[in-house]
């Protein structure tokens, strides 16, 4: 009986590792191989997966990791929200009892 393609890249018991049964890993390989060819694949009529295409880069590996980039906004709205939740409740205590 032959069982339904499937892999798996994030899973909680095995971390770090690429994990699917023989079908499944046996279409990922045909999937790489395509990827290779023609740069991007869509796989997910090909097997079932926790992730949606291979793409081929060519781009080093410091380049085509995503850069946590927070700008204006990861300063002002965590300021903003220190002030609605901290200082002004102790503002409006003070105000109470003086």
């Amino acid at each position: 009986m032959k069982s339904h393609p499937w892999v798996k890249i994030y899973d909680e018991t095995q971390e770090d590792c690429i994990l699917g049964n023989r079908e499944g890993l046996q279409a990922l390989k045909f999937a790489i191989d395509e990827a290779l060819e023609s740069k991007c694949v869509e796989i997910k009529d090909q097997f079932q997966s926790d992730f949606g295409h291979i793409a081929l880069s060519e781009q080093p590996w410091d380049e085509s990791e995503i850069e946590n980039k927070e700008g204006i906004w990861g300063i002002v709205i965590p300021f903003i929200l220190f002030i609605w939740m901290v200082a002004l409740p102790i503002f409006g205590i003070y105000k109470l009892v003086f």
